[in-house]
């Protein structure tokens, strides 16, 4: 949508926003449904349960609205939200690291480790489901244990399927920086998931 005043092209989730900020339900139904399934399987390759992902994507989407009065385009509007669904994202991780060392210390009130006594009375699943949740475990601690901008490179360009162009839009970068970033991350990734399934990683792209 060009701008007739100064000649310049309006991207159409700008004008979105704008409308937005008027009170346009139907614009932020549009938006919503543009960037809905960026951002869950964004927080879901973080989070890895769907529940919280579900939930995290609503708390996002509720954040652009709030904030659609007070929105510059100083960036891509996906960029921006991708900001505000990372740092959802690392709150979650920060919370529940914190709820796990409240729980490990709950156990000095002579009780013995609530960790423990869970571990001793629940029974592991069994068969194929059991390796399979081992699977997804160790793929997503291996997602997990990337640096950020190589994990983005690496969601974005390989399970989302977006162009080395539209991630470095995203991650404000180039695109051969996004090329190095992927490759790197698909090599680390190749080296730690060999470890517990052989050959069957040994080709990941």
């Amino acid at each position: 949508m060009a701008d007739n005043a100064k000649g310049r092209v309006v991207h159409p989730d700008n004008e979105l926003m704008r409308r937005v900020a008027q009170g346009d339900d139907d614009a932020f139904r549009l938006l919503f449904e543009r960037h809905y399934r960026l951002a869950y399987s964004v927080i879901y390759r973080h989070i890895g349960v769907q529940s919280v992902a579900e939930d995290l994507v609503q708390d996002a989407f509720l954040r652009v609205y709030r904030a659609a009065p007070k929105y510059e385009p100083s960036a891509k509007f996906s960029t921006w939200l991708y900001t505000i669904v990372s740092n959802l994202c690392l709150n979650y991780k920060r919370d529940r690291a914190r709820d796990r060392l409240r729980l490990v210390s709950a156990g000095e009130d002579g009780e013995g480790n609530p960790l423990e006594q869970l571990a001793g009375t629940t029974d592991p699943p069994g068969g194929e489901e059991e390796e399979r949740e081992q699977r997804a475990r160790l793929i997503r601690a291996a997602l997990d244990s990337l640096p950020e901008n190589q994990r983005m490179a690496l969601i974005l360009s390989k399970y989302e399927n977006k162009s080395y162009e539209e991630v470095a839009e995203v991650l404000e970068t180039t695109v051969a920086a996004v090329k190095s970033l992927a490759s790197r991350a698909r090599a680390t990734l190749r080296e730690k998931l060999a470890r517990h399934f052989g050959d069957e990683f040994s080709g990941e792209d």
